[in-house]
């Protein structure tokens, strides 16, 4: 059974500012924030009204339909939540063995609900561990944990997640068959990440603990002969160290 350590790191979000809005009143540019205003009544004259906060006096306008202005709201950056049913995920990455060697890794899911903050879904993937190839099958569900208040997470670009990959690996020998056999067995990957909203997509880093239970019979008697060293010499008969 192999097991592997994740890094935690901090990245500060980029919070959005809120007071991007402008109204331009009897000759007066006033910069803010929009509080309030209705379709229905500004669509006829003499009726609405619009609620308009001033940044800079810090007091609140309120300026009737019937009035002449200009107005101006600025569009603010938030982060783009998927409204499909589903999601597609693909991840590339590198596991590192006990000698600090990156092997790399490729994993595909695929989403069977589209929650909001919870996103459960099936993956498959390829990865090696000690020159053994691994094909895991596994449910994988991530969930958002911060920033943790509601507004904070509508305007943030950035959220940190958790996540927790668990199932089952195929375990077998790609390579030079230094393996005389090899299984896998229960697999488990709970991890923290950070994601960024770009455009209609997330882009996210991921760092995670890899636990993969496996069984191999090997034919690694060379490594024995370089690094055994005994002082009363050693004896090899057909890969038998005596």
């Amino acid at each position: 059974m192999k097991r592997y350590f994740f890094i935690l790191f901090f990245l500060p979000f980029s919070m959005i500012s809120q007071n991007r809005d402008y109204v331009i009143f009897e000759g007066k540019k006033y910069k803010g924030k929009l509080l309030q205003y209705s379709n229905t009544d500004l669509s006829f004259e003499n009726f609405g009204y619009l609620l308009f906060f001033d940044k800079k006096k810090q007091d609140t306008i309120k300026i009737s339909s019937d009035l002449i202005y200009k107005l101006k709201i600025k569009k603010p950056n938030q982060f783009f939540e998927f409204d499909k049913k589903s999601w597609n995920n693909i991840e590339m990455g590198f596991n590192f063995d006990s000698w600090a060697v990156p092997h790399g890794e490729l994993f595909f899911s695929k989403g069977i609900v589209n929650d909001k903050y919870l996103d459960p879904g099936l993956g498959l993937g390829i990865f090696t561990v000690d020159l053994i190839n691994f094909f895991p099958v596994y449910l994988t569900a991530s969930y958002d944990i911060l920033p943790t208040n509601k507004n904070d997470k509508e305007v943030s670009m950035f959220r940190v997640f958790s996540f927790t990959n668990i199932g089952y690996s195929i375990g077998t020998d790609l390579g030079n068959d230094d393996y005389i056999s090899a299984s896998g067995g229960f697999y488990f990957n709970p991890g923290i990440g950070i994601k960024k909203s770009s455009g209609r997509k997330h882009l996210s880093l991921k760092f995670g603990y890899l636990l993969q239970r496996y069984k191999s019979e090997h034919n690694f008697w060379w490594w024995d002969q370089i690094f055994i060293d005994s002082p009363f010499g050693s004896n090899f008969d057909d890969n038998i160290i005596s």
